[in-house]
């Protein structure tokens, strides 16, 4: 019985983390913010929108918005293929699709082990991350979903909200 405590003890402070490729960055987020992994086949392209925003997709009756987490990080874009993984996260009651490169596993993480972000990740690509997590095989970038998910940020804008760069 002793052991049971112990372990919905170690649960209640752990955290579980979706952990997926950009480019040659790894990255994570809360499992708790994501919806559910979607393989992206077809999907509507939206004219005159920004550039990290690669179109809309109808799932299940939802339309939902792709944004290009590649795009959205600085890194060249990269052709959607015909199943492209994205990540579906709720942003101020919608549905968005976070495109990625791959996505991994989930795994789970003790509190000691997010570590803040280091100073000098700053300027616009900086401004998306929330943390940093130290694991066994290196270290993995946290995303912020809502400043991923959110309306276009420029370095001027980062300069604004944070006092520099």
């Amino acid at each position: 019985m002793m052991a049971t405590q112990v372990d919905s003890h170690s649960r209640a402070t752990s955290t579980d983390v979706v952990v997926f490729h950009v480019g040659d960055i790894e990255c994570a987020l809360d499992i708790l913010q994501v919806q559910e992994i979607k393989r992206i086949r077809v999907y509507t392209p939206v004219h005159r929108s920004p550039p990290f925003v690669r179109g809309l997709v109808n799932m299940r009756g939802q339309i939902i918005t792709l944004i290009d987490v590649r795009q959205r990080l600085g890194l060249e874009p990269r052709p959607v293929g015909p199943a492209a993984p994205a990540i579906i996260v709720a942003h101020r009651g919608e549905l968005i699709g976070l495109l990625v490169d791959e996505v991994d596993d989930a795994i789970e993480v003790q509190p000691g082990h997010f570590q803040p972000p280091p100073s000098n990740l700053r300027g616009v690509e900086g401004h998306f991350f929330t943390a940093v997590l130290r694991t066994a095989d290196g270290l993995i970038a946290v995303l912020d979903k809502d400043r991923i998910a959110g309306p276009e940020t420029t370095e001027r804008d980062v300069v604004f909200h944070h006092g520099g760069v």
